[in-house]
């Protein structure tokens, strides 16, 4: 890293698993490749694949645009042998998951879709570190890794048990590696986003729907952006985070360290006197 490159990323290749679709990944992708970074763009999906790539081209970017999926050891091992070809490699950022509105269920119903949420967002993001940090140590290159996790990781999911057991599993995988490989100068951290308003998120609205009273449990009062992940991201993975290893950082604009009980003015619910809660509204 020097003043002239400070995210240290020039010439170097990153892994970004899930990077299609116009949503996180590809808000990922281009943010990195703005800093400098040689992207391996990857999806399952080809249409979304283009997404990105499109984007890339025309913001002049290295690149290459790989279809694969996470889930398959083998695939994500020639990803990242193919990474290597582009230029050295720094790491990755995986970012492939999720949960569906039909994967959604209580959990004494014996979904048998808690296996497939647990392989698709733990399951590929372990496939993912082991080959980018496999191929790290033996070309004994320093590097970093960023796991997208997710706030229920830490508060919970109610009839989501599957998706906060898994991100919250990819959390722990997170700070085991950062003490594993710390010694051998690769950073693995992760960041946790709350309510981001990508493309995916939107297909599942009506019509016109609006986000009005759901912006009241986030205290910075509005949903996220693609584009917020993405720098929380590029921080976590370049140099700029050189001595920041096994952390996760919160992307949510403040509801992860929101009391349960502040009502819709930020208050407590249990100050019930006027004079008090007109005083502390006035700030």
């Amino acid at each position: 890293m020097t003043i002239n490159d400070p995210w240290g990323l020039t010439g170097r290749s990153v892994v970004v698993m899930g990077a299609g679709g116009g949503g996180i990944g590809t808000a990922i992708a281009r943010h990195l490749g703005a800093a400098g970074a040689s992207i391996v763009a990857v999806d399952i999906d080809a249409d979304k694949l283009a997404v990105c790539t499109d984007a890339l081209t025309a913001e002049g970017v290295d690149h290459l645009g790989l279809l694969a999926d996470g889930r398959d050891r083998e695939a994500v091992t020639d990803v990242v042998e193919q990474a290597t070809r582009l230029a050295p490699l720094h790491g990755s950022v995986h970012v492939a998951g999720g949960m569906w509105p039909p994967q959604w269920a209580p959990f004494a119903s014996d979904d048998p879709a808690f296996d497939d949420v647990m392989d698709l967002n733990f399951g590929a993001t372990v496939n993912t570190v082991r080959a980018v940090g496999r191929k790290l140590v033996e070309e004994g290159r320093t590097g970093a890794l960023v796991n997208i996790a997710t706030t229920s990781a830490i508060n919970g999911m109610p009839f989501g048990s599957a998706y906060a057991a898994a991100k919250a599993a990819v959390l722990s995988l997170t700070r085991s590696l950062a003490v594993e490989w710390g010694p051998r100068g690769i950073r693995v951290n992760a960041v946790a986003p709350g309510s981001i308003a990508t493309p995916k998120s939107a297909s599942t609205r009506k019509p016109g729907d609006t986000d009005g009273d759901d912006l009241l449990v986030i205290p910075m009062r509005r949903r996220g952006t693609s584009d917020d992940i993405a720098r929380g991201v590029l921080f976590m993975i370049s140099e700029m985070s050189a001595y920041v290893t096994g952390q996760l950082l919160c992307i949510d604009g403040g509801t992860s360290v929101r009391p349960t009980y502040n009502d819709r003015d930020e208050l407590p619910v249990f100050v019930h006197n006027e004079e008090l809660r007109a005083r502390l509204a006035r700030w």
